[in-house]
This record gives C-alpha cells, sequence and structure tokens, in this order.
C-alpha cells in the first residue's frame, strides 16, 4: 500500500559490520540491513538509510558507499542521511575524510572514483570551508 504513493522506508546503521558487534549479543548488522532492503523491495517501497553511531574513520566510510553503491544498483537505495554531527565532525582530520566521503557518494560508480582527484576536491573544500568549521565546532561545543 505504502510503495504505490511514493513512500520511503529509512533504516539506519547501514555503517555497520556484523563482525565490530559483541558475539554475545547475536547482533548482525549487516545481514539486518540487507534483510530490509530485500522486503522493501518486494513491498515496492524506496528504502533510504542513515548512520546509527558516529564515526569518522574511512573503513566506515567504505561501509556506507559500498552498502549504498551496491543497493542503488538494485534500484533499492534511494538516499542517505549522515546523522550524529558533532564537535568532533569538525576536526581537521574528520572534516577532511568527511569532504572525501561526500565527494565520493556525491559520484555514481562511488567505488571507481579517481582517489587522487577526490583528494584534490576534498582539500579544496577543506580550504575554503576552514573558518566556518572552526565556527561550527565552537558553536556545537555549547
Amino acid at each position: 500500500m505504502l510503495g504505490c504513493h511514493g513512500a520511503v522506508l529509512n533504516f539506519t546503521c547501514v555503517e555497520m559490520h556484523d563482525h565490530e558487534q559483541p558475539q554475545d549479543v547475536q547482533c548482525r548488522p549487516k545481514a539486518l540491513v540487507q534483510q530490509v532492503a530485500t522486503v522493501a523491495k518486494e513491498a515496492g517501497v524506496g528504502l533510504a538509510s542513515e548512520n546509527a553511531l558516529s564515526w569518522y574513520d574511512e573503513t566506515a566510510q567504505y561501509q556506507i558507499m559500498t552498502t549504498v553503491a551496491e543497493k542503488a544498483e538494485e534500484e533499492r537505495m534511494v538516499a542517505f542521511t549522515y546523522l550524529r554531527i558533532g564537535p568532533d565532525l569538525f576536526q581537521p582530520d574528520n572534516w577532511c575524510r568527511f569532504a572525501k566521503f561526500v565527494k565520493r557518494m556525491s559520484e555514481y560508480g562511488v567505488c571507481d572514483v579517481c582517489h587522487e582527484q577526490v583528494e584534490r576536491e576534498a582539500l579544496s573544500v577543506v580550504h575554503a570551508t576552514g573558518l566556518l568549521v572552526q565556527e561550527a565546532a565552537v558553536a556545537l561545543s555549547y
């Protein structure tokens, strides 16, 4: 019913790996994302995703890019929302990684983007936004 009205299911934990979870909780977030994507497709509902945790490392970014690209190819993933923006994001190294991540996410065929080009463009963004990023970090720390 919702699919015929253009509804989109927004699901979280797209940055998580199964092996990163404690064994005793029997948590498999990657498998859960796959299961939800399959059910959404069967129901004719679009799928959007978001991160569950704050992260600033390239491993989580790669997991998101891989999952989103894979699901987009299968016509299941329609959007991604980055949550948990806080002062740590605006630290210089984190901001640079985030700028690269956004550039890669904006390109179709995410895994095929030239890393040197992304690096150059991200450094340009980091340089251009330096003062604004410092102000945001200060504002978010209060």
